[in-house]
């Protein structure tokens, strides 16, 4: 257990002690309030095994992208790469054509300029999408929001309003659909017991294969 280095210990009023291996390959354990550092020790030992492998799994996963914003650099956008253009004549504008196309007056201010785009490029997606799923399924949220949110994709309050990270819109239409759905399913079901994942099944068959894609390509929207 000396090569298992714990980066963070959350406590809360939480009854049992839970080990979470994030993105970055960190191991955060969420604990209860008057756990014993012996007690954390011990599950830790326990899943020394599991820990290990989830690291290791996390380490080989794409690293998360760090913008320089240069001519040519790449940014997603539902899932397709388009290369930054820097261009002139364009006023204050950004615009998605076969690239980013943004003004060289944008360039002082470029990243909370380009992360404007995103955030609203993600309320008029994400809006659209909830409706429809909304439709299809009679789950009505109380309101839905757009959050600079960098570690949780979607969420749901308890007056059944539904919030979503601008970073959503980055990936995939499908990927983008699998969060909404699974958030919408929430306001019926709010744990993750085998009910929730059976309404998410009938709503989207295939949300396995969906989930398993977020997971594994998660450090590519982390921007």
């Amino acid at each position: 257990m000396d090569d298992i280095r714990i980066d963070k210990i959350v406590r809360s009023r939480r009854r049992t002690i839970a080990l979470v291996i994030t993105p970055e390959a960190q191991l955060i354990v969420r604990a209860p309030l008057r756990a014993p550092a012996a007690m954390i020790d011990e599950v830790i030992r326990e899943k020394s095994g599991w820990i290990r492998k989830k690291i290791a799994e996390m380490k080989q996963r794409p690293q998360t992208i760090v913008h320089a914003y240069e001519e040519g650099e790449i940014f997603w956008f539902l899932g397709r790469p388009y290369p930054l253009h820097i261009a002139d004549g364009m006023g204050t504008a950004i615009e998605r054509t076969d690239r980013l196309c943004v003004s060289r007056a944008l360039l002082p201010d470029i990243r909370n300029r380009l992360k404007r785009w995103y955030v609203e490029e993600a309320r008029k997606e994400i809006n659209a999408r909830c409706m429809w799923f909304t439709m299809t399924t009679g789950y009505t949220p109380s309101s839905i929001r757009i959050t600079d949110a960098s570690e949780r994709w979607g969420s749901c309050n308890h007056r059944g309003g539904l919030n979503f990270s601008w970073r959503l819109i980055q990936a995939p239409l499908e990927i983008v659909d699998y969060v909404i759905v699974h958030e919408l399913v929430h306001l019926r079901q709010p744990d993750h017991s085998r009910k929730f994942w059976t309404k998410v099944r009938e709503i989207m068959p295939d949300y396995e294969r969906r989930r398993k894609w977020l997971r594994e390509n998660e450090r590519l929207l982390r921007t």
